[in-house]
């Protein structure tokens, strides 16, 4: 896997948009990532593990890189763009967020996003959205952790792939050389061995997979390859043989710079141990008195014993008595506590039992209780049944009143009508009347006053309409009085008949209290009383029940602290003499006091170490002294040896040894291979007929695999080898940048735990010994840590089954390196360059920006970093 673009957005320290193209590295393949601390290297290597797997290198979440400088507005993305094998794939992810609505105001919850996609001239071919994890693992042919093991190494985590646990380092082997097919081999063995119970032609089937092993298609392609690898090994071997004659006599010159060589490092190293041991003589005596007083006091450890063991009785007396005297107030405060209790509820009697007789008294209140509602719903319709009768009575009469004005008005029109006609016609005739002839009507001959009428008159048909209006008017007013009062006595009546009726009903049930005239009410206050009654019970009896407990409680607790009481005087006065004793004992040991012998007592726990120390002492100064003259004498005219440029020559000649070394080694398993599987194919054409021998065969072979009696399974065996390989990778480093000190193998005897041996440690040329990695400093570990994670790479790449590893990053571990140390790793490398591997490196280390002319800077600013590329020419 190698990096090609990273784009952050919003994302921890990055407020806007930040993109690093690592094609400016214009074919660098080393380069540093520098800037102040906090101010975002390591946010870079989790942002590509965070596109990738959704994890960041440490314990981080993706809604926790969220950038504290960013807007409402701004949405957190990384997108990481990345090559395998000739083929561009971009990795996209987003946390979990609230962002500005893109309509209206407020904020929205933005879904967690992730996408993997396989690019093609900068274009997305083939995208999937879910499981982005999982096929980001098998991509790469790494998870997440071992991701940040392998490829980026995150700051603080750069040893763990050294001391990681064997079942650990297991996993991430097994998923760098793609190991499963050895599990599949013995799977298929289980499989064979059943077919063979069941069909005689097993035999074809092992042919093909004895081929199979070796990757030869059939017999006469093994037979030329073999032959093949026969004259490959012949001529290797003379170069091999050539190379080793002229190493030899390099290394007798060699050996003999090297020993005069550690003779002055040990003659400079025993003055400095001299000079220091000198410096604690005076110490030393102190040591020695100190230890004699110890010493003295340790004789009188029976007596001091005594004490100890009286003294610890005795806090546990007084704990036990202290516990009985709680105890028993606590019961004591129980029982009193209860007899209120009970007082309190006895107090109460009468008012529960007139609670009981209330409900009793409610119960009976039940039926009215449900008669209320409807009666009152009666009594309330028959009340507007009245209002409406009223307002229809006072409708009618109100009718009939019109209706008399009406006829009134009718009567006296047809009335003043008529009496005009009649005045009219007296008039007209009064106009015929003369002196003298009598009157038509009184008959008399004089008309003194005639009528007379100045008004128009009315006809006797304008009186006749008149009458008869007046006539209809009374007609109606006769049938509205009849109308009201039928209804008055009918309806009316009948509805203040019914309402009193409901009225007087209501009257029986009015005794009911108001507020339980609802069933619901009622029934709620009935059950409240008798909840209130059976909670006084259920109290009463439990309290006298606890009661009664409290009281034994409180009996049992006096007697244990009566009893705790008394043991306790005892051992008082039997602390008191054995003081007094120790006291005399202490006196004649030469001690000024009790107090004084008491303190060098307790200081008895020195005594051993102030033994050792001196005796180290004696011995280290002894030592130092004989070394030093034996070393003087050694060294006298001689002059101190150029190693460095020995040594130089001597790691060119092991690199060209090593490399043949190899190759003669792979040649030489190839060839055994071959030949062994020649020799299966002729052991199993010969057993072709003779099933059940085959049948064996295969089965020996299954269990061969599944190592039924060594306990490592072929897969397991397989990757015991390959990390003997990638120990041998990471030696060729790590001798070289430890000087020769120190290099890596698989613990002996470390296979009994079913793993095959995946455990590593490291051997000391200093000591002659192999002890656990994680023993080493800070700095040894770093250089195993970057050899083992380089020779990783190396055997995965040479093998051509696993991953490319062909990308490292390393996130600090350069400043507990010593000048040295860091001139061999940078050494390396600068070294690894050549491969094409691409390492980038996060450090403060000044030496690092004076060597590495290709660099990443990270610059804070006021509202979030920056990085870029910053190459030097």
């Amino acid at each position: 896997m190698r990096p090609l673009k990273l784009t952050m957005r919003a994302f921890g320290p990055y407020a806007g948009e930040t993109t690093i193209d690592f094609d400016k590295l214009d074919g660098r393949h080393l380069f540093l990532i520098c800037g102040p601390t906090g101010a975002g290297k390591t946010t870079i290597l989790d942002a590509m593990c965070y596109a990738l797997y959704g994890k960041t290198s440490g314990d981080r979440t993706g809604s926790h890189m969220r950038s504290d400088y960013a807007t409402s507005a701004q949405k957190t993305e990384v997108i990481f763009d990345f090559s395998i094998g000739g083929k561009t794939y971009r990795a996209t992810r987003s946390p979990e967020q609230y962002i500005d609505k893109k309509r209206g105001k407020g904020q929205t919850k933005a879904a967690m996003q992730a996408s993997l996609s396989e690019l093609e001239d900068g274009k997305e071919i083939r995208t999937i959205r879910t499981g982005v994890e999982e096929a980001a693992g098998k991509l790469i042919g790494l998870n997440a952790s071992q991701f940040c093991q392998v490829i980026l190494l995150p700051q603080g985590d750069f040893r763990k792939l050294l001391v990681a646990k064997a079942d650990e380092r297991e996993a991430i082997l097994k998923q760098l050389f793609k190991t499963q097919r050895f599990s599949d081999f013995q799977n298929e063995l289980r499989l064979s061995l059943n077919e063979l119970l069941k069909k005689k032609a097993a035999e074809d089937t092992e042919l093909a997979a004895t081929l199979a092993m070796a990757a030869v298609p059939g017999e006469e392609e093994l037979r030329k390859e073999t032959e093949e690898t026969d004259r490959f090994l012949e001529d290797i071997k003379k170069k091999r043989e050539e190379e080793d004659r002229k190493y030899a006599d390099f290394r007798k010159d060699y050996q003999k710079a090297a020993v005069l060589s550690t003779h002055f490092e040990t003659l400079a190293k025993a003055e400095a141990q001299l000079k220091a041991l000198l410096a604690k003589e005076e110490e030393m005596k102190k040591a020695e008195e100190s230890l004699a007083y110890i010493r003295s006091a340790r004789e009188l450890a029976p007596y001091f014993e005594n004490l100890e063991k009286i003294s610890n009785d005795g806090k546990l007396v007084r704990k036990n008595r202290d516990r009985c005297e709680a105890e028993r107030d606590k019961a004591a405060a129980e029982k009193e506590k209860l007899e209120r209790k009970s007082e309190e509820l006895e107090a109460r009697k009468e008012e529960i039992d007139e609670k009981r007789r209330k409900s009793a008294e409610m119960v009976q209140w039940m039926p009215k209780a449900k008669a209320y509602g409807a009666t009152l719903r009666e009594v309330n319709r028959l009340t507007e049944k009245v209002e409406e009768a009223t307002k229809e009575v006072r409708k009618l009469n109100a009718k009939a009143e019109a209706d008399r004005k009406i006829k009134e008005a009718a009567e006296a029109e047809a009335e003043s009508l008529r009496r005009d006609y009649i005045f009219g016609q007296a008039a007209i005739l009064a106009s015929q009347l003369k002196e003298g002839e009598p009157c038509p009507v009184c008959g008399s001959i004089h008309h003194p006053h005639p009528a007379v009428s100045d008004k128009k008159l009315p006809t006797e048909d304008e009186v006749k309409r008149a009458q008869e209006r007046a006539a209809k008017a009374a007609e109606t007013w006769n049938d509205s009085t009849q109308l009201a009062q039928q209804y008055q006595v009918s309806a009316y009546v009948s509805a203040i008949s019914e309402q009193g009726y409901a009225q007087a009903k209501m009257k029986t049930l009015e005794d009911v209290p108001e507020e339980f005239r609802k069933p619901i009410a009622l029934r709620n206050a009935i059950h409240r009383l008798n909840e209130e009654i059976q909670r006084w019970e259920k109290e009463t009896a439990d309290t006298a029940k606890d009661r009664e407990s409290a009281v034994s409680a409180f009996a049992a607790a006096d007697a244990g602290y009566k009893a705790a009481d008394a043991q306790r005087e005892k051992l008082a006065k039997d602390y008191e003499e054995g003081t007094k004793a120790l006291g005399e004992k202490s006196k004649e040991a030469g001690f000024e006091s009790l107090a004084v012998c008491r303190s060098w007592y307790e200081r008895r726990g020195d005594e051993k170490a102030l033994s050792t120390a001196l005796e180290a002492y004696r011995r280290e100064r002894q030592g130092a002294e004989k070394v030093k003259a034996d070393e003087k004498d050694f060294l006298k005219g001689s002059e101190k040896p150029d190693m460095a440029r020995l040594g130089e020559e001597d790691r060119n000649h092991q690199n060209a040894i090593r490399s043949m070394v190899k190759m003669i080694s792979d040649g030489e398993n190839r060839k055994k291979l071959l030949e062994d599987t020649a020799a299966k194919v002729k052991d199993i054409a010969a057993r072709h007929e003779k099933t059940l021998k085959d049948t064996s065969l295969v089965s020996g072979l299954y269990n061969l695999t599944r190592g039924e009696k060594s306990r490592i399974t072929l897969e397991r065996y397989v990757l015991g080898a390959l990390l003997d390989e990638v120990a041998k990778a990471a030696n060729l480093r790590l001798l070289d940048m430890s000087h020769h000190r120190y290099s890596l193998h698989r613990m002996a005897g470390d296979s009994t735990d079913g793993r095959g041996g995946l455990t590593l440690e490291v051997s000391d040329s200093y000591t002659g010994r192999s002890r656990p990695a994680n023993t080493l400093s800070g700095g040894e570990t770093f250089l195993a840590s970057l050899s083992l994670a380089l020779g990783l790479a190396d055997v995965v790449q040479a093998k051509q089954g696993g991953v490319r590893l062909d990308t490292m990053f390393i996130d600090e571990g350069f400043g507990t390196l010593d000048p040295e140390a860091l001139n061999s790793a940078m050494n390396t490398l600068i070294d690894l360059q050549n491969t094409g591997r691409l390492v980038g490196i996060i450090s403060h280390v000044p030496e690092l920006e004076e060597r590495i002319d290709a660099r990443l800077k990270v610059t804070p600013a006021e509202k979030g970093s920056r990085a870029e590329f910053e190459i030097l020419d």
